[in-house]
């Protein structure tokens, strides 16, 4: 009977200690499963602006499962899930955690995310704006900051707003930094090959929306002004796959690229671009004259001011 007794007890240790062990990670390791409903057989893109994964991976969802580990060893990094809809999804976490997604593809804004007091405090925040009046949203984000100073959640949303007030951390004057493009069509774009020309880029991403509005400034742009002129399409999305069609359907007839690596891409790191979309105009001298999130506001003084005067001139001379 000692035996008998000894033995379920070693069993019971045995299973107690392998339920426990499952509910976390392993150290030096991260973790994201889970289940998103009605999505069967799809590729996520993950990847970090802070850099706490190296370059772009992918979450490979099977009839709505997911399972995806990395070696990671950081302390609350964000990182940030690209679903195929190209809207997006952050996540927070740090050496051994287990993150569970748990959604429905029809409401993958509504995704809850599982794992550390960080993902549940930001999954409230999230539904919470998602519920609120547009006059609430911005109360609801201030009330986290004061009462989470310290989260990484906290940290994000600050950012996110210096973001929305200086979209990129260079200034106007400044000489756009060393970069070479090969654009989709072949082209080869250089620092050399804009100067003696007006150049605007626009950067931005089908995932966080007003992909029309970008194209239509462009559009108008190339119709106001008659100076030699280099229009750039920066597109910064994870996957490619619909970019295609966007340059079809809105008939893109100017340069434009994709390397697929978002924030990580080298002329956004170079530049500082935090926020999407963003217009970034430059003289014949390749310097910085005007940029920003708003053409209205940001762009278009400049173009009435500079570049539809020295259409006059020319026709003048």
């Amino acid at each position: 009977m000692h035996h008998v007794l000894s033995d379920k007890l070693y069993i019971a240790i045995i299973f107690t200690l392998l339920a426990l062990t499952s509910c976390g990670g392993r150290k030096g390791e991260l973790r994201i499963k889970g289940e998103i409903k009605g999505l069967n057989n799809a590729d996520l893109t993950i990847f970090s602006r802070d850099g706490v994964i190296q370059g772009i991976d992918t979450l490979h969802v099977r009839q709505g499962k997911i399972d995806w580990q990395c070696p990671y060893d950081k302390e609350n990094g964000s990182l940030t899930i690209v679903y195929p809809t190209f809207s997006t999804l952050t996540v927070f976490g740090s050496s051994g955690d287990v993150i569970i997604l748990e959604g429905e593809s029809k409401q993958l804004n509504s995704t809850k995310v599982i794992g550390n007091e960080h993902n549940e405090a930001y999954t409230r925040l999230r539904l919470q704006i998602e519920s609120a009046k547009p006059e609430e949203k911005d109360s609801l984000r201030k009330d986290f900051i004061k009462q989470y100073p310290e989260s990484p959640v906290t940290r994000m949303l600050q950012l996110e707003e210096l973001a929305s007030q200086q979209p990129f951390s260079l200034k106007n004057g400044e000489e756009m930094p060393e970069f070479s493009l090969v654009t989709r069509k072949g082209d080869t774009i250089t620092n050399d090959s804009i100067k003696g020309k007006y150049a605007l880029f626009a950067f931005w991403a089908n995932w966080r929306g007003k992909t029309t509005q970008v194209n239509t400034s462009i559009r108008r742009l190339r119709r106001q002004v008659r100076q030699p002129l280099v229009c750039i399409s920066y597109n910064m999305d994870v996957n490619n796959n619909i970019l295609g069609y966007i340059e079809r359907t809105d008939t893109i007839t100017w340069h434009s690229y994709c390397d697929q690596k978002s924030f990580m891409s080298d002329l956004p790191t170079q530049l500082g671009v935090r926020d999407l979309p963003l217009f970034v105009l430059t003289d014949t001298c390749a310097r910085i004259i005007a940029a920003g999130n708003d053409w209205n506001k940001d762009i278009e003084p400049i173009v009435k001011d500079e570049l539809i005067p020295a259409n006059r001139e020319s026709s003048e001379k």
